[in-house]
Order: structure tokens, then C-alpha cells, then sequence
């Protein structure tokens, strides 16, 4: 179920992709997104974005995997979540590397490029980074601290971040706007079919204290 789930999503993707590619009034929307956030660049905007856009790396990446291996060792966190999580970067990442690869898009003109970049455009792979790795650690926040108020700061972070990191690699000039909507897309729903089809067994691996 869930590599049926990969693949169709995979497949939706390259054919959006395909699609953004030959449209022109997708161009058009993203040429025009793209000129009117870099007319509004400024030093202090392009350093933080600079910044921010590292949070989308495999720097984010790696340390989040610590993160959840050390909860993980002292039995704060189930295993099958670690295990969960390895399974949800494998599939965005491959989903990536697979509509990369088939689409090609070609990325914005590198005169405007604040920051070196590889590859194809479309999706956006730091993006996709993002998205993954703080929807994972607001889960497992959620999971650590049990609170209302813990879960919603959690979100709000999260979403914030994402939106960050997301917006950082437009206004550095690496991507056009719809690679990054693209995977926003793709991974949050990657993410809700992980979540909807092991929620059951997640539940269950808690110890009985945390379920009561």
C-alpha cells in the first residue's frame, strides 16, 4: 500500500511537472513572482535567507535523525517512529530525484543566483527537505510533550519554517515559485498517508502509560 502510495504520487508529480513545463501561463506566474521578489531584495533580507535556506539542507536532515535516535535510546520515542521516518525521507527523496530527473526544468537565470546551486529545477529539493524534517519533529514533539499548547507552538513553528525555507530559495533566485509549492505538496501528502496507514501501530508500540 504504501509503494503504491509513492508511486502514485511520484507519477503525479512528473506529469504536474511535465505540465508547468510546457504551460505558458505557469511561466508567466512564475517569472512574475520571481521579478518582483527580487526587485524587493535587500543585504539584510539575502543574509538571513542565506541562512534560513541551510534549514532544508542535509544539515536538518542528519540532526534530526540524531535527534530521534537519542529519544529513540532513552525511551522517549518508539522505534517504529525512527523507522517510520527513515521510510518517509526515502520516498521524498527518490520522488524528488525521479521528477528531477524526467522533468528538467531548467532553473531561474543565473544572474539573478544568490547561492550556488545543482541539478534540475523542478521540485524544489530543499523545500521537500524542510517540509519532511520539521513536519517530523512537530510530530514528534507532539508525541514527547503531550500538551495543547506544546502541540500548537510545535505547528506554528513548523509551519513557519517551512514557509521560510520555502520563500528562501525563490528570493535567492534557485527556484521558481511552483517547484516550491510542488513540494509542499507532494510531502505533506506523503506525510498524511505514512501517518493515516501506521497511526494504528503507532498507538499500540506506546508503552500502556503513554496510552492511558
Amino acid at each position: 500500500m504504501l509503494l503504491a502510495a509513492w508511486a502514485a504520487l511520484t507519477g503525479i508529480l512528473i506529469i504536474a511537472g511535465t505540465g508547468v513545463v510546457h504551460s505558458s501561463t505557469v511561466g508567466a506566474f512564475d517569472r512574475h513572482v520571481t521579478s518582483l521578489v527580487v526587485a524587493h531584495r535587500t543585504p539584510a533580507l539575502n543574509t538571513a535567507m542565506k541562512a534560513i535556506t541551510w534549514l532544508g539542507s542535509w544539515v536538518a536532515l542528519v540532526t534530526t535523525a540524531v535527534l530521534m535516535v537519542v529519544l529513540a535510546v532513552r525511551g522517549r520515542l518508539v522505534w517504529l517512529a525512527v523507522v517510520l521516518a527513515v521510510a518517509a525521507w526515502a520516498g521524498e527523496a527518490s520522488a524528488v530525484a525521479l521528477a528531477k530527473h524526467v522533468v528538467q526544468r531548467e532553473r531561474p537565470p543565473k544572474n539573478i543566483w544568490l547561492k550556488s546551486a545543482h541539478g534540475w529545477s523542478w521540485p524544489s529539493g530543499h523545500t521537500a527537505t524542510a517540509v519532511l524534517v520539521f513536519a517530523v519533529l512537530a510530530i514528534v514533539l507532539t508525541q514527547v510533550y503531550s500538551s495543547r499548547l506544546s502541540t500548537v507552538l510545535s505547528w506554528i513553528a513548523a509551519v513557519a519554517t517551512m514557509a521560510a525555507v520555502g520563500f528562501s530559495r525563490v528570493e535567492l533566485g534557485v527556484h521558481w515559485t511552483t517547484d516550491v509549492l510542488a513540494s509542499f505538496a507532494l510531502v505533506s501528502i506523503w506525510l498524511l498517508v505514512i501517518v493515516r496507514l501506521f497511526a494504528d501501530y503507532l498507538r499500540e508500540a506506546q508503552p500502556r502509560d503513554a496510552r492511558s
